[in-house]
């Protein structure tokens, strides 16, 4: 993740003048620490981020699993519907009763 996005939005008058605010307001005896700080931070928000990213990714590759699991039984499914109407037709079943043109 690179903070390209920043960099483009904000000149170097503003960034001189944002690191003055912040040198005034933690003072300069704070200001490692604070950085350490914001740095364990960022490290930790990165983290989640990746972790929350592989999770989705995970449960992406399970649903993707889940349906074509379900896409290959429902084409079984039709498989053996083909072959059980395929030799009810080719016995010469009789003709249902509700059906008048072949009872004559």
């Amino acid at each position: 993740m690179t903070l390209a996005f920043i960099f483009t939005d904000v000149g170097f008058g503003e960034w001189f003048v944002l690191l003055a605010v912040v040198l005034i307001v933690v003072g300069p005896r704070n200001l490692p620490s604070v950085a350490r700080k914001i740095g364990s931070y960022y490290g930790k928000f990165r983290r989640a981020a990746e972790g929350f990213k592989r999770q989705l990714m995970d449960m992406e590759t399970e649903f993707t699993r889940a349906a074509d699991a379900a896409e290959r039984e429902v084409d079984e499914a039709l498989k053996v519907d083909d072959e059980v109407s395929g030799e009810s037709s080719a016995e010469g079943a009789s003709p249902s009763p509700a059906d008048p043109e072949k009872e004559a």
